[in-house]
């Protein structure tokens, strides 16, 4: 509660100094959620710290198009801490990359909101719990790389209907179970990345029906792992191929 009123204190001064006033053509909302961002995080000893003299626009990682945030790329810049709820205020964003950082916690459900999200790339760092089942409001989403973290439980149904989906990468996590029903629904799917969890049965793979190569890499050599047969599938795979896992 104390911190909160601290972060309440610390953003009302920020709102109300010059440079970030000026910046009328940015919502104060999503402003907010960036300060907000920067403060659950550490943002005083990120890698590349934002200037709060400066425009919003001319911080690190930040892209903005007609007064609206698109991006967010952060990549590499020593986030420490959970990821705020209030980040699902940053409606308007394109691109969220976080990728190789500390970042702890559960990813929240308020990311359903980014209803115009085409790149989640949250991997490499230390998230924990399942992958939320609202998953599927992102309906825009093609690219969903959520690998090297600590994500558990199975996945949820509604993924598959990210139908604009083109690459999705979730290894090296602790996944559990098998792959939903639907998989067909992924007709754009070029990239499949699932080695190194706990599936115990891929059997839905063989409904994939695409036009592109696909790249799966799935632990064919797991002693959980399921042997399918791809010449079931009636329309036929226009390439496959596995990335074996060696170890």
């Amino acid at each position: 509660m104390i911190k909160s009123k601290i972060l309440a204190v610390f953003v009302f001064l920020l709102l109300c100094a010059g440079p970030l006033a000026a910046q009328e053509e940015v919502s104060e909302r999503e402003i907010i959620a960036l300060l907000e961002l920067q403060y659950r995080t550490g943002g005083e000893n990120w890698v590349h710290a934002w200037d709060l003299n400066s425009h919003v626009s001319t911080w690190h990682g930040v892209t903005v198009k007609n007064g609206k945030i698109v991006g967010l790329e952060l990549p590499d810049n020593n986030l420490v801490g959970n990821i705020p709820l209030t980040l699902g205020n940053l409606k308007n964003l394109e691109v969220l990359n976080l990728s190789n950082n500390q970042l702890k916690g559960r990813i929240p459900i308020e990311l359903r909101k980014f209803d115009h999200l085409k790149v989640m790339n949250l991997s490499n760092n230390l998230i924990k719990g399942t992958i939320p089942t609202t998953i599927n409001r992102l309906q825009k989403l093609e690219i969903l790389d959520l690998s090297n973290n600590n994500i558990g439980g199975d996945l949820p149904n509604s993924l598959v209907e990210l139908t604009n989906l083109n690459s999705l990468v979730l290894a090296n996590n602790k996944i559990i179970g098998e792959l939903p029903n639907g998989m067909e629904n992924l007709t754009k799917l070029t990239k499949l990345m699932l080695a190194n969890n706990q599936f115990t049965n891929f059997t839905n793979l063989k409904k994939l029906s695409v036009q592109q190569t696909v790249l799966i890499d799935i632990d064919v050599n797991s002693r959980n792992y399921a042997p399918i047969n791809f010449s079931d599938n009636p329309d036929g795979l226009a390439e496959l191929k596995f990335d074996e896992d060696k170890n």
